[in-house]
């Protein structure tokens, strides 16, 4: 059977001879003319924008990233203060990574005591108000990374 379509002058191969046989006369190559030809201006512009939208999107998942790794450590360093843990090493290196992000609301309201346990206000603001930051500035980015 291969014989025979070999020998037909008609037939064209689509794109060699180890191609499925089932499928040879199903697709046939697009002529030169009719396929889409861009000039070099436009594939620099794809390129760019692309390239750039590529970017944002990576830097969007890098700040979501980081808002997670954030929210931990603070969730984490509530928990500390809640049930009154400071006296270990990883206290001291939470509440040491995690200080630039109370700082701005440290003296904002008072420790609250709750049966034997305190609920530090101040961190609980604290996550809130950078979910808040970072969710503004991650549809910042969104809106930018859209014109690309």
């Amino acid at each position: 059977m291969r014989q025979r379509f070999d020998n037909d002058a008609t037939f064209h191969t689509v794109y060699s001879q180890a191609t499925d046989p089932l499928m040879r006369n199903v697709t046939t190559q697009i002529p030169a003319p009719y396929a889409i030809q861009e000039t070099r201006g436009q594939r620099i512009k794809r390129g760019v924008k692309n390239f750039f939208a590529a970017v944002f999107r990576k830097l969007n998942q890098f700040i979501a990233l980081a808002l997670a790794v954030g929210l931990l450590l603070l969730f984490t360093r509530f928990l500390l203060h809640f049930f009154e843990i400071t006296t270990s090493i990883f206290t001291g290196w939470i509440n040491f990574v995690t200080e630039p992000l109370v700082y701005p609301f440290e003296n904002l309201v008072p420790a609250q005591p709750f049966i034997s346990f305190i609920i530090d206000v101040n961190i609980l603001v604290a996550i809130v108000v950078w979910t808040i930051v970072v969710i503004i500035v991650r549809q910042c980015i969104h809106l930018l990374a859209g014109r690309w």
